[in-house]
């Protein structure tokens, strides 16, 4: 699987979780700064980006931080994150066609090792992203993606950050740091084009702490065991996403999702789900290639008729989640059962009346979808049993739709 798209679904289970909880909690008297330089590149993902790609990425992030001290009983679950907001600024290294990137986004900063004189730390957060250079403000030939900026087609995009860092403290306020980090901007398919912008950066920086004399660190305190139970939740998602930017339709998404879950320790948890897909993008007919009763100029699928079957598939998927109180977020990775899309792709009038491909088959994810998906989830509980939920689901690389839902726990 593409190293991209597993961090890009790591990243969201811990990306505004400390916002809901443990933030207002918090006292000036953990407050730190942090400013760093960054410099990097974009990554090649897809054959779009090959022509895109011209320079090194470079900019610049200042983040505020503050220490948690175990006003929620996650937090020593965790061993006490730090919780920060993050304001980025990047140029992509092609003015003309990539433009510039600012962002801002919460994060979580782990810390893995704390010694006297170095820290390791994991960091992951999610937020918004803007751009000022998108396919629409750059395509010459607008039935072109090579005239233009294929990458992205929408101004406002999702943020995703994560990667390590290594801290070395200096005097009583001061630390020197530096770190390795990937960055992702896209808009999870709303919006055509949607190739997206992956970078591997680094960065070096300062973080200083204001109020030194005041700081104190968390104590650990004897708090209750999560009850390891099992739960059963419903969850119905509904969502529109675009096919491709040539048609400019959006189409209705929706699923449904029943799901077994276990309690494994205080902050994970297992599950076993039957997910239901629906895909209103599959209604729309490709018979050949220009030819004028097509109702889409996308030739990935090969579909012939406007069939209701062809929008529904149904698949099982194995759910980890870590648990934030009263916020749940994790990777799910599942497999098709039912699927019948999958012998009209890669687009061929020729071999559609030949293909019976099995369960699980090799594939290109640059010509199909394929037989295996995967959502990144982010669930937040208003009672005992009801909760919000939101969900990205993707083939690999390429995120098929926003799931928005509504879930109950029995």
């Amino acid at each position: 699987m593409d190293t991209s798209a597993i961090l890009k679904k790591v990243i969201l289970i811990i990306c505004i979780t400390a916002f809901y909880q443990g933030l207002h909690a918090q006292t000036e008297k953990n407050i730190a700064l942090k400013a760093n330089f960054i410099y990097g590149n974009i990554l090649k993902h897809t054959t779009h980006l090959t022509n895109l790609v011209k320079g090194s990425v470079v900019g610049g992030e200042f983040d505020i931080e503050w220490q948690t001290m175990g006003e929620e009983n996650w937090h020593q679950y965790f061993n006490f994150p730090q919780i920060g907001v993050g304001v980025v600024g990047l140029d992509l290294g092609n003015p003309e066609m990539l433009g510039q990137l600012a962002a801002v986004y919460p994060y979580l900063n782990f810390k893995l090792l704390d010694l006297k004189f170095m820290q390791l730390n994991l960091k992951g957060g999610a937020g918004m992203s803007f751009l000022n250079k998108t396919f629409n403000n750059t395509a010459t030939d607008l039935n072109n993606l090579n005239t233009g900026n294929a990458a992205i087609g929408s101004v406002v995009n999702v943020y995703f950050a994560g990667g390590g860092s290594v801290e070395f403290p200096f005097g009583k306020a001061w630390s020197a740091y530096g770190a390795f980090n990937w960055n992702h901007a896209s808009n999870g398919s709303f919006y055509q084009p949607n190739s997206g912008i992956n970078m591997l950066n680094a960065s070096v920086g300062i973080r200083y702490n204001p109020v030194w004399m005041m700081n104190y660190k968390p104590e650990i305190k004897g708090i209750p065991y999560m009850p390891q139970k099992f739960t059963l939740e419903v969850i119905a998602s509904g969502g529109v996403r675009e096919l491709y930017y040539r048609d400019n339709k959006m189409f209705p998404t929706g699923s449904l999702v029943v799901s077994l879950f276990r309690q494994i320790g205080n902050n994970l948890r297992l599950g076993l789900a039957v997910d239901n897909f629906y895909d209103g993008v599959y209604g729309s007919v490709f018979i050949a290639r220009n030819n004028p009763l097509n109702t889409t100029k996308y030739g990935f699928t090969y579909i012939t008729e406007d069939k209701l079957a062809n929008k529904f598939r149904v698949g099982v998927s194995l759910q980890p989640e870590l648990v934030f109180g009263k916020i749940t977020a994790g990777i799910h990775f599942g497999m098709y059962l039912y699927n019948p899309i999958k012998n009209l792709e890669p687009y061929s009038e020729a071999s559609v009346t030949t293909l019976n491909k099995p369960l699980i088959y090799s594939y290109n994810i640059e010509e199909e979808s394929g037989w295996f998906y995967t959502r990144a989830s982010l669930k937040y509980a208003f009672s005992k049993h009801l909760f919000a939920s939101l969900g990205l689901k993707t083939h690999l690389q390429k995120a098929e739709f926003i799931e928005w839902g509504m879930g109950y726990r029995f």
